[in-house]
């Protein structure tokens, strides 16, 4: 929640998440669903990169309900990847990253420092256009 109170309290421009399935995010709860809020009022763009999105309707319903109201501000990407282990789980900005290494122990590094934030933010380019498909529209149009 760190990241997005800085994200919101600073106007962050980008946000890339990414995780393979976001189940054990806390994106469902209330404080989370505010600072997305507060973050989003102010021209950003976000990012969402998943192995798999099923989780996130049935585990964060109010998270798909903000999504759905600001869709206009965020694309939702399914990683093509051969391994799911390959799939990062991190949260990126231009000025701040926070990367679980380690998602079974919970271990990873958080750092605002250039040798940090610009490879990962590579890294996290690279998948959005090469290893990606968009996916988890906000609605389905029909006939």
């Amino acid at each position: 929640m760190h990241f997005l109170q800085r994200a919101a309290d600073e106007g962050w421009p980008e946000l890339i998440v990414a995780d393979p399935n976001f189940a054990d995010w806390p994106w469902g709860t209330r404080a989370a669903i505010d600072l997305l809020q507060r973050w989003a009022r102010h021209g950003r763009l976000m990012t969402v990169l998943a192995y798999r999105f099923d989780a996130l309707p049935r585990r964060h319903p109010r998270w798909m309900q903000w999504r759905t109201v600001w869709d206009h501000k965020l694309q939702c990407r399914q990683l093509q990847a051969r391994d799911v282990s390959l799939v990062p789980s991190a949260l990126w900005s231009p000025q701040w990253v926070v990367e679980r290494l380690d998602v079974e122990r919970c271990i990873g590094l958080a750092s605002a420092g250039r040798t940090a934030v610009v490879p990962r933010g590579e890294m996290l380019q690279e998948w959005i256009r090469h290893q990606s498909t968009p996916a988890l529209p906000a609605s389905v149009l029909g006939l």
